[in-house]
């Protein structure tokens, strides 16, 4: 692929009132990165920043260190996933450390689903540390060069620290908002909403945010799921933590077809767009990164324009 011109770095974009657009890439399950930087190639010129995930659904792959660099190296901005389930301190440590060496400086911090579920089943949960930990801990190392033990290195790394969030019932509002305070506390710049499938859920979180001011403390992005159909959806709705409504799954099997698809998508990003401090779009583009260009043209989005 050829190297892209430079577009502003996420930290520039966080900073800016720029409705911001990524699209998430998948490192494949060996080494060759060809058709890797093939769909990179494909949503580059659409999206301001990819986010390369982090062993999805627990699945052994390339590690999205080398995936960053090489986005990296094409042009693009990468966010790197960061989950806390594999790695304990030191390895969370040493792992930061070569992200900082490669000028990868944006990484989105997230628990991580069981081993139990993945390629390795009898693998051990390696977490250390929780969000609110970790985020307190990398927001130090940022701003003291401050290790996870107290000792201090020069230079200090730099890193744009995020997390994600779930919408949630009404019922659970305030242990939520109680822990998303707490996740901002400690230092994440910008919070990735859980993909969702119908407004309702999204609206009520979301007005809560507001209404404490969260959003003026933090940026605030959404996140979609593209599918084509109504088999893509029933193997999504296998994934834990996606809700998708039967009253959405019966719409698109009785009208199964990529049109329909792309017209509900398009429903749920005008109607995240018209949400109160939203100020992004996430696509988890995971094996669908053709729809990206398709989605981003028909909402109307553009990606950051290159200088």
């Amino acid at each position: 692929m050829e190297t892209l011109t430079k577009k502003r770095t996420f930290a520039e974009l966080l900073a800016s009132d720029k409705f911001i657009v990524s699209a998430e890439l998948t490192p494949p399950r060996h080494f060759d990165t060809t058709k890797f930087m093939e769909a990179a190639g494909i949503v580059s010129e659409y999206v301001d920043v990819v986010q390369l995930n982090d062993h999805l659904l627990s699945r052994a792959r390339l590690s999205n260190l080398v995936a960053g660099m090489h986005c990296k190296n094409a042009g693009l901005e990468p966010i790197l996933q960061f989950t806390l389930r594999h790695r304990n301190r030191i390895a969370l440590q040493g792992d930061l450390l070569g992200f900082a060496n490669l000028g990868l400086e944006n990484v989105i911090i997230l628990g991580g689903y069981p081993c139990a579920i993945g390629t390795d089943p009898e693998a051990r949960d390696a977490t250390d540390l929780g969000s609110v930990e970790a985020i307190a801990s990398i927001t130090a190392l940022t701003r003291e060069g401050k290790m996870f033990n107290g000792d201090v290195i020069k230079p200090a790394p730099k890193f744009t620290v995020g997390t994600i969030d779930f919408p949630c019932a009404t019922d659970k509002i305030e242990d939520s908002m109680k822990r998303l305070t707490e996740k901002i506390d400690a230092g994440a710049r910008y919070i990735q909403v859980q993909a969702i499938f119908e407004l309702g859920p999204m609206q009520f979180w979301m007005a809560e945010v507001v209404r404490r001011g969260l959003h003026r403390r933090a940026r605030f992005l959404a996140a979609i799921f593209p599918f084509s159909g109504a088999e893509r959806l029933h193997v999504l709705r296998e994934i834990p933590g996606l809700s998708i409504p039967d009253h959405l799954l019966a719409r698109v099997e009785g009208h199964n077809s990529e049109r329909e698809s792309l017209a509900i998508t398009l429903e749920l990003i005008n109607g995240i767009r018209d949400i109160e401090g939203i100020s992004g779009l996430h696509i988890r583009s995971i094996g669908a990164e053709d729809w990206v260009p398709r989605i981003i043209e028909a909402a109307g989005l553009g990606g950051e324009l290159v200088y």
